[in-house]
């Protein structure tokens, strides 16, 4: 079952394509798929069927904190409420790959758990493929697309794991990138946990420990996982420049693309697929092997949100010189591995 994997630095229009792939009736898209399983995604050794479940259902600790501390994620679509679990204790693949695939995510988990308990001990990887297979031949799929948010700080697992995959770089320019971080609650608290790492030498959410409220200055405290303030967390000044430093950061990743084969990478570019999305959502489709390519992209361009490029635009010069400056290092890199202009789309 051929796989594809869509590279991102985050806030790059990944989960806008990753919803117009579901839209096609050959195309098994999960969305956040990695990303649901993080921290823990890629674990070594072999596992048999009821490891791999464990890994697959065991909640996170970040995304349950957020949901019952009432923090809004437009990525977390699990039906709170009607659905099987409340805040706070929703499995990993719950969370966001399985609520854009059905009506009834708790069924589809279900059935998911029936199938692979009892499957024979293999690499994680193995285990992997071998879900995918099942999963898009169980309902007549013909290929798997995986995109998960900030997906480019997975890259050389996912090189290792999948030597065969093919791989979709979307990207976008840095400044209107950072300018969408800042805006989404993920992103501010990434910034804010590298500070809580810097008071605590780890990450608290990763290492959850209740006292670390206590060891970390007054202005962390409200978003250690034991006393995480929604408002908070929306209202704290953090300086657009950090998500500048952020994405670039995020570009540093970029290099294990080099030397990748063109039948195996595919570079998308945002702001095109905004400026012209069919022809540019036809080459994404014929690439990863989507039947009929360009009357899939007819059917979904008018879905595109055109009115979410330029962000950075919207800037007074002051910030507009500061961020273009903090993003100037990945811009360099993204520059670079294109062969041309950071906006260009090969």
């Amino acid at each position: 079952m051929p796989l594809t994997v869509v590279l991102g630095t985050g806030r790059c229009g990944s989960t806008m394509l990753s919803d117009l792939v579901n839209q096609h009736p050959g195309a098994l898209s999960l969305s956040e798929f990695f990303a649901c399983l993080d921290p823990g995604v890629f674990p070594e050794g072999t596992l048999d069927g009821p490891a791999f479940w464990k890994l697959l259902g065991t909640p996170r600790l970040k995304p349950n904190v957020l949901m019952s501390r009432g923090v809004t994620v437009p990525e977390y679509r699990y039906p709170i409420g009607s659905g099987r679990y409340a805040a706070g204790e929703v499995p990993a693949i719950s969370l966001m790959t399985l609520p854009p695939l059905t009506d009834d995510p708790d069924g589809l988990y279900d059935r998911i758990r029936d199938e692979v308990t009892g499957w024979p001990p293999a690499p994680v990887s193995g285990q992997y493929l071998r879900l995918f297979s099942w999963w898009a031949s169980s309902c007549g799929r013909q290929v798997v697309v995986e995109r998960s948010g900030a997906s480019l700080r997975f890259l050389p697992e996912l090189l290792t794991h999948f030597p065969a995959a093919r791989f979709v770089h979307v990207h976008r320019d840095g400044p209107d990138s950072a300018v969408s971080m800042s805006r989404h609650p993920l992103f501010r608290l990434g910034v804010l946990i590298g500070d809580m790492r810097a008071e605590l030498g780890v990450d608290p959410y990763r290492s959850p420990d209740p006292r670390h409220a206590e060891l970390l200055p007054e202005r962390l405290r409200p978003f250690a996982p034991d006393s995480l303030d929604a408002a908070a967390l929306a209202d704290t000044d953090i300086p657009l420049v950090r998500f500048g430093d952020m994405w670039s950061r995020a570009t540093g990743a970029l290099r294990h693309l080099a030397g990748l084969p063109p039948e195996r990478l595919l570079h998308l570019s945002y702001d095109a697929v905004v400026a012209g999305p069919v022809p540019q959502l036809t080459r994404f489709g014929r690439f990863v092997g989507l039947a009929e390519p360009q009357r899939w992209a007819e059917r979904v361009a008018g879905q595109v949100d055109r009115k979410r490029a330029g962000a950075a635009a919207r800037l007074s010069a002051r910030q507009a010189e500061e961020l273009r400056l903090a993003c100037a290092p990945g811009t360099r890199r993204l520059t670079a591995l294109l062969g041309g202009t950071a906006d260009a789309a090969p």
